[in-house]
């Protein structure tokens, strides 16, 4: 977790700093950019780091809600978006998995696949 700290350190000083700079995003950033849509990289570029830096951040005892929230808020506007016809379903739905943890309600992993055991004698099921 040494890793996390050491990343989380370099882009924020206090959860202060942590609310103030998400905040200036959210409110100033992209309301004087009008152009910017709200995504992970673009938040991620405006705090000076990487994307998979950011979602690394997630895992951070004391950042990682607040980054939580943020990923949160910026699936809301681009799910708005795709609602109004703004931004492709598609687009949407490629993000949603990629950057936001969402997966189809038919995607599991195999670890997530109950295994069915039968037990007793097959040979006589089958008269």
């Amino acid at each position: 977790m040494a890793d996390i700290k050491t990343q989380a350190n370099k882009i924020f000083t206090s959860p202060v700093d942590c609310k103030r700079k998400l905040g200036r995003y959210f409110n100033t950033y992209l309301s004087e950019n009008a152009d910017e849509i709200a995504d992970i990289e673009s938040l991620a570029d405006f705090l000076g780091c990487t994307r998979r830096e950011l979602l690394t951040l997630e895992k951070d005892d004391v950042y990682g809600p607040f980054v939580s929230r943020a990923k949160n808020s910026i699936a809301r506007i681009k799910k708005q978006m795709a609602m109004k016809g703004k931004i492709p379903a598609a687009v949407l739905s490629f993000d949603m998995k990629n950057n936001h943890d969402y997966s189809d309600k038919g995607d599991s992993s195999e670890s997530e696949t109950p295994v069915i055991v039968i037990s007793g004698d097959a040979l006589h099921w089958c008269d």
